[in-house]
């Protein structure tokens, strides 16, 4: 955390985000086979986005983040978002545990987009 108690994005925490969402689309494509919902293809989308960002060598983390707020934000589009999803709806028989799992992972990836909770670490 930097200032205020902002969180400050630079290289290891874009790491950290991209391991996270890694593990919530890898649960999501597990739980749901070939018919993922509709706000999966967001978090596989912002996965590839930092995945380019690092392999092109891009250094202005404040510039692209916008990008992946887009993302984020269009995951919880009304009806179809994330927030929406019911494991339990789909799986009745699920342990709730794998519910509070799915939770937290959603979490670790969430806490980057925070708004007006996030700084920008300059790295030169």
């Amino acid at each position: 955390m930097g200032a205020e108690g902002k969180m400050k994005i630079g290289r290891e925490e874009l790491e950290d985000l991209k391991e996270g969402l890694e593990k919530l689309t890898h649960f999501i494509r597990v739980m749901e086979g070939v018919k993922l919902p509709d706000f999966y293809r967001y978090f596989d989308a912002m996965k590839n986005n930092i995945n380019i960002f690092f392999y092109a060598g891009c250094e202005d983390i404040e510039d692209f983040f916008p990008i992946l707020e887009r993302d984020w934000k269009a995951s919880h589009t009304m009806f179809i978002g994330v927030q929406n999803y019911d494991l339990r709806r789909e799986h009745p028989d699920i342990d709730p545990t794998v519910c509070l799992y799915f939770a937290r992972l959603l979490a670790d990836v969430g806490k980057y987009f925070e708004r007006g909770n996030v700084e920008f670490a300059k790295e030169y």
